[in-house]
C-alpha cells in the first residue's frame, strides 16, 4: 500500500481529507505536537466521512544496547549531528518554502540538547525499556505501526549498529505488542 509522508502542521489535515494512510516522525517535533497533528488528520479523516481512524505509521529513531548506559552514549555523536543537520537545513530551505514554521522549528532545534532528543524524539534504551516505550507511543498516539530508524545520523559504526539491530529484532519486536 501507498503511505504519505506528512511533515507540516497543514499536511496533517489535507492527508486525513484525502483519506490516505500516514507516515509521521518526531525529527523536529515532539511526541505532543505530533500527537496534535495526528488528532487534526483524523478529525479531518472522519469529516471527510472516511470510514475508520485512519492509518498512521510513526518513523522512530531506535537504538538498543545491553545497558541503559551504553544504549544512550553509543548513539550520542551521530544523534547530535542528525539534529545540526536538520536545524541547518530547515533554515536553507526556509527562504524557499516553508518560511516561518521551518525557521521557527530550526529555532528550537539551536537549543535542544541531547537528553531532550531522548526525552521525547529518540527511544534509545535497553531492550526492555525500549519495548516497553514503542508500546506506549502506539498507545499514546493510536498508531498502526512504528518505522524503525535504527542509525539517525547515519554515523553509528558498524559494529554498533549491527549489536543494535540484532537485538531489536531478537529481543525487543516479538515483546512489542500487535
Amino acid at each position: 500500500p501507498l503511505r504519505f509522508a506528512a511533515s507540516g502542521k497543514e499536511t496533517f489535515p489535507a492527508m486525513g481529507k484525502l483519506g490516505v494512510p500516514i507516515f509521521a516522525g518526531l525529527g523536529s517535533t515532539t511526541v505532543a505536537d505530533v500527537a496534535q497533528s495526528i488528532s487534526e488528520y483524523r478529525t479531518a479523516w472522519r469529516e471527510a466521512g472516511h470510514p475508520g481512524d485512519g492509518d498512521v505509521m510513526l518513523r522512530l529513531g531506535v537504538y538498543v544496547a545491553e545497558d541503559m548506559d551504553r544504549a544512550l552514549s553509543e548513539p550520542r555523536e551521530s544523534t547530535v549531528s542528525y539534529y545540526d543537520r536538520l536545524r541547518g537545513s530547515l533554515l536553507t530551505t526556509a527562504k524557499s518554502f516553508g518560511g516561518e514554521g521551518r525557521a521557527q522549528r530550526a529555532e528550537r532545534l539551536a537549543t535542544m540538547t541531547y537528553e531532550d532528543a531522548l526525552k521525547d524524539r529518540m527511544v534509545h534504551g535497553s531492550p526492555d525499556w525500549v519495548a516497553n516505550r514503542i508500546d506506549e507511543l502506539r498507545e499514546e498516539l493510536g498508531l498502526t505501526g512504528v518505522l524503525v530508524e535504527p542509525n539517525v545520523g547515519g554515523i553509528i559504526p558498524p559494529d554498533r549498529l549491527s549489536n543494535s539491530i540484532r537485538l531489536f529484532g531478537q529481543e525487543v519486536a516479538g515483546r512489542l505488542k500487535a
